[in-house]
């Protein structure tokens, strides 16, 4: 059974039952969700937004009949033609180019739509605009309700005020090519990992520049909760806590972190020392490939107890506090490439894809060391 396309655009158009571009249903209604919005079933219904903004006060919660593991949803960016984008990323490889997203803007301090699972997620932008936002997601942070979803090139922003602020959280979860941005330099984490979650070519971003000036919160661009996470050639920038933090020390941690970028962060590039040497919570897992350049602390860290530690054989660092804290003999198994900011094409724009003279350019032959690739493959050449 195919999915049934229902149009949607802010205003709506013509009858706007949602049959066509012509006839786009109504999504917004005096400054919030229409109520046409709100009763749609999703299972086996493919919600095609049209480019423009969503301007919205309250989350979106829907009353009609919910996805499931044989009947799902999926939410699609489109132009206003109807045709279905797909995700790229601008010139500089950080952000992606939203031209033509739709774009969903909540300028009240709450999550914009009460997610669910069975639901496919593509070329979506979500931002919250509010100056007191607080919120553990700008989606939404219920663990049940974020289960089994995928997200493909979508964006999600907040300018958080608060020292428990997310930005977003996922639960055996799925995202691809996704951007994660807070504007401050007051949150607790970026990108909160649960379980089982796979992260691939995405960017996390916190508010700090160069110079963090005054922070609040812990300031993580990413935490690993528990069990088995995949985190692979993702960029993670301008956080002033740590890069990626392993923080349940009451399961074994299976990190897998591979051809990353870690740069520009106030604490530890990956720190895992909340895990003790205890068999049920032993670190497992490896660090392969991956950029690590100017930590505030350490470039990797674990607790001086623990026994086994994520193991690695091959990274890049530079400008780190130091490259390694309490990895014991671990540490000798890791060949370390010293590097610079001569290395990237321009490090003071951020801009950290790799120099066409840097031992990291093309390194595996057809792939660059850590997140960025061949910027023939999608940027205009500049090195």
């Amino acid at each position: 059974m195919a999915l049934t396309d229902v149009f949607i655009s802010p205003a709506g158009a013509g009858s706007k039952d949602g049959s066509s571009v012509a006839n786009a249903l109504q999504a917004i209604d005096s400054g919030d969700w229409s109520t046409d919005i709100e009763g749609l079933d999703r299972a086996n219904k493919r919600f095609v937004f049209l480019s423009g903004t969503y301007a919205h006060t309250t989350q979106l919660t829907f009353s009609g009949s919910a996805p499931t593991d044989e009947q799902p949803n999926q939410w699609v960016g489109a132009d206003s033609s109807g045709n279905i984008l797909r995700p790229k990323f601008d010139s500089s490889g950080i952000r992606l180019d939203l031209t033509n997203y739709p774009l969903f803007v909540n300028s009240a301090n709450t999550s914009s739509l009460n997610a669910e699972e069975h639901t496919y997620y593509k070329c979506l932008s979500f931002e919250n605009t509010n100056a007191s936002y607080s919120q553990g997601s700008v989606v939404e942070a219920t663990t049940s309700d974020i289960d089994a979803q995928s997200w493909l090139g979508c964006s999600f922003k907040a300018g958080t005020a608060n020292s428990n602020a997310e930005v977003m959280v996922g639960n055996n979860t799925s995202f691809s090519m996704c951007v994660f941005e807070s504007t401050t330099t007051n949150f607790d984490r970026i990108l909160d990992v649960r379980s089982n979650c796979n992260v691939d070519n995405c960017r996390i971003i916190g508010g700090g520049g160069f110079d963090f000036g005054v922070t609040n919160g812990d300031g993580d661009g990413m935490t690993i909760t528990a069990f088995s996470s995949i985190i692979r050639n993702t960029v993670i920038m301008n956080c002033h806590g740590d890069g990626i933090k392993l923080n349940n020390s009451n399961a074994r941690g299976m990190i897998n972190i591979q051809n990353c970028t870690i740069v520009n962060v106030g604490g530890d590039g990956v720190d895992c020392s909340i895990v003790t040497s205890n068999a049920n919570t032993a670190t497992q897992g490896v660090i392969e490939g991956c950029i690590i350049f100017n930590a505030g602390g350490k470039g990797i860290k674990a607790d001086a107890t623990d026994d086994r530690q994520s193991a690695g054989q091959l990274v890049a660092m530079g400008g780190n506090g130091a490259n390694f804290d309490n990895m014991d003999s671990y540490e000798d198994t890791f060949d370390v490439i010293a590097i610079t900011t001569a290395d990237f094409v321009d490090y003071a724009n951020d801009d950290f894809r790799i120099r066409r003279d840097s031992v990291l350019y093309k390194f595996y032959g057809d792939a660059n060391f850590g997140a960025f690739q061949n910027e023939d493959f999608e940027f205009v050449s500049v090195s």
